[in-house]
């Protein structure tokens, strides 16, 4: 009779915590869609600021190839947040003529901003700037444009930044792939024969659209079925009474051949 009490009361334990941890996987998803509707990015001002400080070119040599050209280009990335802490992976910008034919390309390593910070990255795209010495190839119509231009004084060019960045509060984060353009760049040859600068307005403020995202509420989500799932293990473990009656029944005489029988008496 005492073991069937201790037995239903360790099952009503069991009970009760599997029902306290779906409470707890609940409102773990709730906190998850109140944080990303109240905290999200996409619910207040983009949060990653990004201004061209200056961009110019050199060796560029159109009459043979652009390839040998270097472009130097000085980006600021600030963080307006005073909470948020913003990190970007590792990208590849690129030289864009007229912004729809890529001229040249280069590797950026990743950048952390704390809240209210803000860092100068320069970015040089030369002939290994992507690694590998790999470049865009350029097609011959698009040479012979530039040609024109660079004889009549001015390249139009523009920046493009495919990256992805994480903004983190506290133990949340969110997470998109962002496209940040810097347009309508125009480069005048004036200090000498291949080589030019930006003009108009320094610095440039840069594009920086948010794209759908839905990170924290699946890391809510995901932190909550692993604590549905872990309790439903456990629930599941047989009780101390059921290993007690499981070693009663090892402990019960198996049955004895005759031949062992005989041997034991």
């Amino acid at each position: 009779m005492a073991s069937l009490k201790s037995q239903d009361c360790g099952s009503i334990c069991q009970l009760a915590l599997f029902l306290l941890a779906v409470v707890a996987g609940i409102s773990i998803i709730t906190l998850g869609l109140t944080m990303n509707s109240k905290y999200s990015p996409r619910t207040q001002k983009q949060p990653l600021v990004i201004r061209l400080n200056s961009f110019s070119v050199s060796d560029l040599n159109v009459s043979n190839s652009i390839s040998g050209a270097n472009w130097d280009a000085m980006l600021l990335f600030g963080n307006r947040h005073s909470y948020f802490e913003i990190s970007v992976e590792g990208f590849e910008s690129f030289v864009y003529y007229y912004h729809q034919d890529a001229l040249s390309c280069a590797l950026v390593e990743s950048i952390h901003l704390g809240p209210k910070k803000q860092k100068l990255v320069q970015i040089k795209f030369n002939a290994s700037g992507c690694g590998g010495g790999e470049q865009p190839f350029v097609e011959e119509r698009v040479l012979k444009e530039i040609k024109r231009d660079g004889d009549n004084g001015t390249l139009h060019l523009g920046l493009m930044l495919n990256f992805q960045a994480s903004y983190r509060k506290g133990p949340w984060s969110w997470v998109y792939w962002l496209k940040a353009k810097c347009t309508d760049l125009d480069v005048v040859f004036e200090t000498g024969p291949g080589a030019g600068m930006m003009i108009g307005d320094e610095p440039r403020a840069c594009s920086v659209p948010l794209l759908k995202n839905t990170t924290a509420v699946i890391n809510a989500i995901s932190i909550a079925v692993l604590v549905l799932r872990c309790c439903h293990e456990n629930f599941r473990q047989p009780t101390g009474l059921g290993t007690h009656h499981g070693n009663m029944e090892s402990n019960a005489p198996s049955p004895v051949s005759k031949t062992s029988r005989e041997e034991i008496l």
